[in-house]
């Protein structure tokens, strides 16, 4: 998959928001961090969050939303996701927008920690 090398931080991609931008991050962060333990993997243009691969990204913060996607062995359908790419036939990544802490819910959780078991790589087994 792309990636960009370099020194990025969580700070530097933090760097400049507003108050609600970071707080939407925070939240989505600590959602992430409920699954289990994770590496955080910043990168140029976004933070990604791993375990043995990256499960999950913030790809895109701004004062009105936060762009994320998760990575999915399967094509999971919901109204909420904006693009569902297909990389291979187990590997789904979906993508979405956050524009308020409310909408961290228990829908977004539930991706997160399927994704996050995509990123143990156990499926591979």
């Amino acid at each position: 998959m792309p990636h960009s090398c370099g020194r990025y931080s969580v700070e530097a991609f933090l760097a400049n928001k507003s108050s609600d931008a970071v707080s939407l991050y925070e939240t989505f962060s600590s959602l992430v961090h409920k699954c289990g333990p994770v590496k955080i993997a910043p990168a140029k243009t976004r933070v990604g969050f791993q375990v043995r691969m990256i499960f999950a990204a913030v790809n895109k913060l701004t004062d009105r939303a936060l762009d994320a996607h998760v990575v999915l062995t399967r094509r999971l359908e919901s109204p909420r996701f904006r693009k569902i790419e297909m990389m291979t036939p187990k590997c789904y990544v979906h993508h979405f927008r956050i524009a308020s802490v409310s909408e961290l819910d228990k829908e977004v959780e539930s991706w997160l920690r399927e994704a996050y078991e995509v990123g143990t790589q156990r499926h591979l087994d």
